[in-house]
């Protein structure tokens, strides 16, 4: 996992801790109702060793960054923030499944990221476009277009032109 995303990923993580005025200020009778906010300090004071020992570690690679990094990784985490709650869910569960595979299978999939932003912006959406078509198609379905596209691909161009001319009807 490259630095900025497990960054990124913690920046979420503590994005979801509540924070606390420096200052306490005056509280109406309604809000007065409404327990307080603990404190930072017992915020963390109720941290495990390990989610300390997590924190720590992210603020020393968060110093770590170049501006730049650090400018990105808030605006990513803006971003991310900015979600509904259904999206978070599932971009946490993407990451949670992304850890559980080999290094090289990780590796791969950055290689094919990396790959997939330099595509032009059209040519993204007609992958996407295709992919959400295929999704809706039962295994059998998918099978027998991806055979047929194995067929289309085997045909010479003339073939192939031939083909077309036939299905226009001409």
């Amino acid at each position: 996992m490259t630095r900025f995303v497990h960054l990124t990923l913690v920046a979420v993580s503590l994005s979801a801790l509540p924070v606390r005025a420096a200052e306490p200020t005056a509280r109406s009778a309604s809000e007065a109702a409404v327990p307080a906010e603990p404190s930072a300090a017992e915020r963390w004071s109720a941290l495990s060793a390990e989610q300390r020992q997590s924190l720590l570690d992210a603020q020393a690679r968060f110093e770590a960054l170049s501006p730049d990094e650090r400018e990105r990784l808030q605006t990513n985490l803006r971003a991310f923030q900015a979600l509904d709650p259904g999206e978070q869910e599932m971009i946490r569960g993407n990451f949670e499944r992304f850890q559980t595979l080999s290094p090289a299978r990780q590796e791969a999939l950055r290689r094919a990221h990396t790959r997939w932003q330099k595509l032009p912006a059209a040519e993204q959406q007609r992958i996407r476009r295709n992919y959400l078509m295929l999704k809706k198609l039962t295994p059998q379905q998918r099978q027998e277009l991806i055979q047929r596209m194995r067929t289309w691909e085997q045909l010479s161009p003339a073939q192939q032109e031939e083909l077309r001319r036939q299905l226009r009807g001409g």
